[in-house]
């Protein structure tokens, strides 16, 4: 009944643009072509998803869960046409959280590439229901065909998702890039919590900036550095492993968090000898100026991280860097709530996180 309800909706939204716009519009749905453009996964015939099926029975059941949501995943397609409609059905009726708008958690965003190959942002209109759309507009008189890149909810599924153009214009989209991508295992930090929309979390905005595809294995409270998570990010070969964790690390002991530390570091170098792993810190809580004790848990991580690495290196074991505090350098009014970044928070990770990858390829 859902599904036919769905399909209703869908039909009477397609009839309102059509009159609206005075010309028929052209869906592209789910397809073996939009399928092969879509970035950010790790593994293929996984859908709009972030673990394969061999996970469900693997991992905790909250991680199973959050990788059903598509942060990091992102549609690329080229088309000549001045607007641009999206629709899909989203997985949970959980469209925003009190801290995080329905544009973040549940909407896409739009980007195209200008004659210079910078994205630009297109601005978009929405309405957010059972069925979401989008309609965005931009300039294109000239009739250029204009690459696209589509970013996907940081903090819901989705499903029947079709993205339409004008009858009488090009539309194909493109396969996804080949390179090797920047892959981040993190928390609901580097899942996306609290961008306003999905360009802003940090790791789009980074993907972006470095011009490199991205895959997000971050999970909202459960980036734990579990073992058996571990064995799924190493069956990834990226450019390099980020390993973010430490926000979700708080309630264990130091030797917990050494021990999660170091098995992790091994058990990658032990897979890709030559592949660069970047440790980061706990970027803080901005509350921590004014409350010692949560002052203390990042101070405390932080100091276990670099005892770790330290441990690591005199190993010999080699090809491994951290991204310290300081150097993300988040202050008082970069946090929506002490913990998640605003915008300029994630603006502020992501400039961060470029500089020290630049330094990183460049001494590779």
């Amino acid at each position: 009944m859902k599904k036919a309800i769905n399909i209703t909706l869908h039909l009477c939204l397609i009839l309102i643009w059509n009159t609206t716009f005075g010309q028929e519009t052209r869906w592209y749905g789910e397809s073996t072509e939009m399928m092969n453009a879509l970035e950010g996964r790790g593994w293929d015939e996984i859908g709009f998803n972030r673990l394969p099926d061999s996970a469900e029975a693997i991992v905790r059941l909250p991680v199973w869960n959050l990788s059903r949501q598509t942060a990091g995943l992102s549609l690329r397609f080229t088309s000549d046409s001045p607007e641009i409609h999206v629709s899909y059905t989203p997985s949970s009726t959980r469209l925003e959280m009190p801290h995080m708008p329905a544009t973040g958690v549940s909407g896409v965003d739009l980007y195209v590439k200008d004659s210079s190959g910078k994205l630009l942002w297109v601005r978009g209109s929405y309405k957010f229901g059972e069925q979401i759309t989008y309609q965005f507009q931009l300039s294109n008189d000239a009739g250029l065909s204009k690459e696209f890149q589509l970013f996907l909810p940081l903090y819901n599924g989705l499903s029947e998702l079709q993205i339409g153009v004008p009858d009488d214009k090009v539309f194909a989209f493109a396969p996804k890039r080949t390179e090797k991508p920047i892959l981040v295992y993190g928390t609901s930090i580097a899942q996306g919590a609290c961008a306003s929309r999905p360009g802003m979390a940090w790791t789009n905005i980074l993907s972006r900036d470095v011009d490199m595809p991205m895959i997000n294995l971050a999970f909202s409270g459960n980036g734990r550095m579990e073992e058996e998570v571990i064995e799924y990010v190493s069956q990834i070969d990226p450019a390099v492993f980020v390993l973010d964790c430490l926000p979700n690390l708080g309630s264990f002991s130091e030797n917990e968090v050494k021990t999660k530390l170091i098995y992790a570091v091994n058990t990658l170098r032990s897979k890709y000898p030559n592949t660069p792993i970047l440790l980061t810190e706990h970027a803080g809580y901005s509350d921590g100026l004014v409350f010692e004790p949560r002052a203390e848990i990042y101070e405390n991580l932080n100091a276990w991280l670099q005892e770790s690495f330290t441990k690591l290196t005199s190993n010999g074991v080699t090809g491994i860097y951290t991204l310290t505090k300081d150097e993300i350098g988040m202050g008082i009014d970069d946090f929506v709530d002490g913990t998640h970044p605003t915008d300029l928070g994630m603006s502020k990770y992501a400039k961060a996180y470029a500089k020290k990858l630049k330094e990183i390829f460049e001494e590779e």
